[in-house]
């Protein structure tokens, strides 16, 4: 039985609008753990870090804890489904805050701690809300908004259907519970 690659599970996600809806398209946008890189598509300014790029041009590889780009440049920040797969989250979230300009703002998204978390052998830990909440405080961020996200398998395609690009409401009130699979997101602003 052939089996799917970890990077084919994070392709370009039907609800993509619950991403990008919280930047202006001309923000110049980093995408820390792009992966395949499909924020690009919706940014005219884009970077992306990755430790193994799978797309060339504005794509470089590197560190997550140690990101190659200078510090005070970006508008916008993306660190979607990254911090559950490193050991600890402070020296990311300390370079997240240290690569966004003053007023600059970051889009983080990671498991709540339930048991379906586990299943996926790369993670490391998940992140209760009130965790994500003092880690990106704790690195110097101010959480604008915190809240749960539905990640139960068939979301993506039943949001891609949608015009809006966004998890319909009944996918929106699942994620209140902790019946159905979960992520944690927050935006912040340094």
């Amino acid at each position: 039985m052939a089996g799917v690659r970890y990077r084919d599970w994070h392709a370009k996600p039907g609800y993509w609008n619950d991403v990008v809806r919280h930047f202006d398209p001309d923000d110049l946008l980093l995408d820390v753990g792009c992966g395949s890189a499909w924020l690009a598509d919706h940014f005219t300014s884009y970077v992306g870090v990755d430790a193994d790029p799978a797309t060339a041009g504005r794509v470089v590889r590197g560190d997550v804890a140690r990101l190659p780009v200078a510090g005070g440049r970006f508008d916008a920040v993306v660190c979607k489904d990254v911090l559950e797969h490193v050991a600890d989250a402070r020296p990311v979230v300390r370079e997240i805050a240290r690569v966004l300009r003053p007023g600059g703002r970051v889009f983080v998204s990671v498991p709540d701690a339930q048991r379906w978390v586990w299943e996926d052998y790369t993670h490391v830990r998940p992140y209760p809300r009130v965790a994500l909440r003092r880690l990106l405080t704790d690195e110097g961020l101010t959480v604008e908004r915190i809240g749960h996200e539905s990640v139960v398998r068939g979301v993506g395609i039943v949001s891609g259907w949608s015009p809006w690009h966004r998890r319909p409401w009944p996918f929106r009130l699942l994620a209140r519970t902790r019946l159905a699979r979960r992520n944690v997101w927050a935006v912040a602003r340094r």
